[in-house]
């Protein structure tokens, strides 16, 4: 027999998924003005904008929760459409690193950083107050996934004034 606290934790796992697949097609639909962008594409060269260097295929698949082969296919395809830079590191030519383009820098700065606001602003719509509670617990997930072995930390509060 389950209890009320079984059923409360399975109604917030498939909370959770729900609200993740719905936030995926929120920002699919704020970044969709770029044709061919996909919350991927977007990832690495958000990726990219973020560190300003050469950068690791493997640590930057690694960063986006990427498998080597889609990274691959993803840097691939911004390659041939001129967003990235593929080259040797000079000291271990095994490993690949990846650079945006001058075009891959605009599309990412003058698009894709503006759509991630517009996308963010669906938050606005909540009180301020329920925002911060919503991160702080959030914030308590992700330490509870931590004690299971699961790094999925959350990124850095960046201009946000803590209290």
């Amino acid at each position: 027999m389950t209890n009320d606290g079984d059923l409360l934790g399975e109604q917030l796992l498939r909370s959770f998924a729900a609200v993740n697949k719905g936030l995926r097609q929120w920002v699919r639909s704020q970044i969709g003005a770029q044709p061919g962008m996909t919350i991927g594409r977007a990832g690495v060269l958000l990726g990219l904008l973020e560190r300003d260097e050469p950068v690791s295929m493997s640590a930057l698949g690694t960063a986006q929760d990427l498998t080597p082969r889609s990274m691959t296919v993803l840097a691939s395809g911004l390659e041939k459409e001129g967003l990235v830079r593929r080259m040797r590191h000079p000291d271990d030519g095994r490993v690949t690193l990846l650079s945006l383009t001058p075009a891959g820098r605009d599309l990412a700065a003058q698009q894709l950083i503006p759509a991630g606001k517009e996308a963010a602003a669906l938050f606005d719509e909540l009180p301020e107050d329920d925002r911060r509670q919503l991160l702080r617990l959030l914030g308590e997930v992700m330490r509870h996934l931590e004690l299971h072995g699961i790094e999925a930390p959350l990124p850095p509060d960046r201009d946000l004034n803590p209290g």
